[in-house]
């Protein structure tokens, strides 16, 4: 089963989109920049969903320290507002970009695994 990383600080978010997830891939969780890349540390995954603001960094400075980690999985970026400027930068960094309440949500994950 493939196992996909969820990190938002909006608790509501992560437990509607893991309860979305989970009925066909095995979900992490975690809560903010720093947390997730601990995690990475020791449990590999196949995608990494991550807001883009949260309270101690972005979806990027995630992005960019999994780099750094030589982690290179799909990342998916994700707002609670649709954002041009920040679809723009995931278009510059490779990744993509969906909003939260995006309707194609599922099928992009699916997609990109």
């Amino acid at each position: 089963m493939k196992r996909i990383l969820i990190v938002d600080d909006d608790k509501t978010i992560r437990y509607a989109l893991s309860k979305l997830l989970r009925k066909e891939f095995e979900i992490l969780e975690s809560s903010c920049v720093n947390n997730a890349l601990e995690m990475l540390k020791t449990a590999s995954v196949d995608l990494i969903c991550s807001d883009y603001n949260m309270q101690d960094g972005t979806g990027l400075d995630l992005l960019r320290s999994c780099k750094e980690m030589n982690i290179s999985v799909p990342f998916m970026l994700m707002s609670a507002c649709d954002s041009n400027q920040l679809s723009r930068k995931a278009d510059l960094y490779g990744i993509t970009f969906c909003e939260k309440t995006d309707y194609n949500f599922l099928d992009k994950i699916r997609t990109m695994l």
